[in-house]
């Protein structure tokens, strides 16, 4: 076994504590992505705090950002393209991962060597990020979903009732071609109205790796959001936004046939939250509509154009309303949560040449979820159901499809340290646009054939997974606390869609189908301890998948991986340092087999005043070269990044 397989099965076996304390119960912060509406199921979520965001990763990219959550590995972002992939368990492309920004669904797609299902975003607007693992988060996703939410008011705005706050930022290191600054104002117009700006300014530069290849990573981010806030009468937050991103950047450049990319994304969005409404309801909606566009020119080898255009659109109309209330029934309480969500995507793909074999369509999921958790004594049983629907239509045919999603789950504390969680679900994964509806011959040299198939079905999962909690206060001092969490896993899905060759040598041809059973398995593991300055988090993975109508190892299956992260904070709090061990095991099965490989990573905060903090970062002290699973070239070696924020 590999080190990482070691520690984390040691990890996993010191999460059974070996005697009891009288203390009360306490697992790891349930995450509330929608703020007073509850969530459930949330044995299985992660979030990454303003706090993690703002010390520990300080301006890095999501590959970095959410490798400190179990079963979350991203793909792209950074060298080669802009354009960025989750995978969960496992899971990626064409829906399996459902990612949101401030609630609304990022959905751009077109096919292609990489990841079908990408979204680019600034992560210096983020504030928080939450994982969901596992079917149940969002309509379709039987991975599970990644949820970001943007800077508002309630950041900026002073604790102390002030009526403007804001901040700026400037950072700049060894991977910079320009610094990077970002500005974030908001203003309380009146006691019931507030505004909140912000805007971004980044350029990254190509690099060369340990090994000495030069990687082309060159990429210009701009990007500004403005949201408008209503406060009524009854307490409830009305807010208008309105943002854009736009990335710019080079494709190709290693294959021989360079692109310049110019990536668009503009959001805009209508929501209402409130506490108390319909007698007790707490509601969070939101309207929205978004529109991605990557245009692409072909250059020769000297960038230099060619005449030669194609553009991949992708609109996106939604509307989300989630609600919650709390119900006393006989002995019994009840938290009720209801969602309801559907969005339509209307994808417009213009290349002249005819080489591209995205399809233009349309997609409209439409969903209905209610989930109950029933407190029973100690325990917590949680039970959910969802009704879906999907339609898919473009010229060449037409397709709609029904399905039912149950799920189940118990939590039981057994003792008052430990907590015992079981659960079950079944869930759908509908085909897409471009699984369905691909038309066309691939690009020369391998100049084949890829049909359409109306016929295929949706992908059924199911899912079983148990766990083990263990929380405990005045552990080893007084005052410290450990928290860990330890999930086992078993997924097996029916009709998972892939690539497959049709026909004879002389008249074959390719084509997205329903190739039997699938399974994934595996364990994630996540600790953190306390004590006074000092503080530590571990997160871990093991994960393997077979096709099991052959044996064959899954490809997008990531290998083994450890995060260990410790630190120590001043007793004022204005001091922060730490440092961050990251192994990835060797993934020798699938298309692409990927070495071992370790990092470390450094980073120091220090308030110099009230209003202004310093940073630095020292990534891959060891120059480190490698490659992480699936993607084509290889990360930076040491490299380091200042930063200065000043708040007002």
């Amino acid at each position: 076994m590999t080190i990482t397989r070691n520690l984390l099965w040691l990890g996993a076996v010191l999460s059974i504590p070996a005697s009891a304390q009288e203390v009360e119960p306490y697992l790891l912060d349930t995450i509330d992505v929608t703020a007073d509406v509850p969530e459930a199921l949330a044995w299985d979520e992660t979030e990454i705090t303003e706090d993690q965001l703002e010390t520990q990763f300080q301006g890095s990219n999501l590959q970095t950002i959410l490798r400190s959550a179990p079963g979350v590995t991203v793909l792209g972002g950074a060298a080669g393209g802009a354009e960025t992939a989750v995978n969960i368990r496992g899971l990626q492309d064409y829906g399996r991962v459902a990612v949101t920004v401030d609630g609304m669904r990022q959905n751009f797609a077109r096919s292609g060597h990489d990841a079908n299902g990408t979204f680019a975003v600034d992560t210096e607007m983020l504030r928080e990020i939450a994982v969901s693992r596992g079917p149940g988060a969002k309509a379709g996703a039987i991975g599970g979903a990644l949820e970001m939410r943007t800077v508002e008011a309630a950041d900026l705005l002073p604790v102390d009732g002030g009526r403007v706050g804001g901040e700026f930022r400037l950072r700049y290191g060894t991977l910079s071609e320009q610094p990077t600054v970002h500005g974030a104002i908001a203003g309380q117009i009146s006691d019931a109205v507030d505004l909140t700006l912000a805007a971004t300014s980044a350029e990254v530069a190509d690099y060369t790796s340990p090994d000495g290849t030069y990687v082309y990573a060159w990429q210009k981010t701009q990007s500004g959001l403005a949201t408008l806030g209503f406060i009524d009468e009854n307490g409830g937050r009305l807010t208008f936004s309105a943002s854009r991103l736009e990335m710019d950047y080079y494709t190709g450049r290693t294959s021989g046939l360079p692109r310049d990319n110019d990536l668009r994304t503009d959001s805009y969005s209508l929501g209402y939250q409130a506490d108390d409404v319909f007698g007790g309801w707490a509601i969070n909606g939101k309207l929205y509509g978004i529109m991605t566009q990557v245009s692409q020119r072909l250059l020769t080898e000297q960038l230099e154009p060619t005449g030669v255009d194609r553009s991949y659109d992708t609109g996106t109309t939604g509307i989300l309303i989630e609600g919650g209330r709390l119900f006393a029934i006989g002995t019994t309480d009840h938290d009720i949560g209801i969602t309801f969500e559907g969005f339509r995507d209307t994808v417009k793909t213009d290349d002249p040449a005819n080489e591209t074999l995205t399809p233009s369509g349309n997609r409209e999921i439409w969903s209905l979820a209610v989930e109950d958790r029933i407190s029973i004594g100690r325990a917590t049983l949680t039970v959910g159901l969802s009704a879906d629907s999907y339609k898919l239509d473009s010229p060449d045919a037409r397709v709609t499809g029904e399905a039912l999603s149950p799920r189940i789950a118990l939590e039981l504390p057994v003792s008052p340290d430990v907590t015992l969680h079981a659960g079950m679900s079944l869930a759908s994964r509908f085909p897409s646009l471009n699984e369905t509806l691909v038309n066309g011959v691939h690009p020369e040299p391998a100049d084949f054939p890829i049909r359409p198939n109306a016929d295929l079905l949706p992908e059924r999962m199911r899912s079983f997974e148990v766990g083990i909690g263990y929380a405990r206060q005045d552990l080893f001092t007084s005052g410290d606390s450990l928290q860990v969490r330890a999930t086992g896993y078993f997924n097996k899905i029916q009709d998972y869609i892939g690539l497959d060759r049709v026909g004879g040598l002389f008249n074959g041809y390719y084509q997205y189908r329903n190739i039997d059973h699938v399974r994934i398995r595996g364990l994630e593991l996540e600790a953190s301890y306390q004590a006074g300055v000092f503080f530590g988090d571990l997160a871990g993975q093991m994960l393997d998948g077979i096709d099991l109508a052959d044996g064959l190892e899954l490809t997008q299956v990531p290998p083994d991986r450890l995060v260990l992260t410790t630190g120590y904070r001043s007793p004022d709090g204005r001091r922060e340092l730490g440092a961050r061990l990251t192994t990835v095991g060797t993934k020798e099965g699938g298309s692409l087999p990927t070495p071992a490989w370790q990092t470390v990573d450094l980073f120091y905060q220090q308030a110099l005043s009230e209003r202004t903090t310093f940073g630095v970062t020292l990534n891959n002290i060891f120059n480190e070269n490698y490659t992480p699973h699936l993607e084509t070239q290889p990360s930076p070696g040491f490299n380091a990044q200042a930063s200065l924020i000043v708040r007002f």
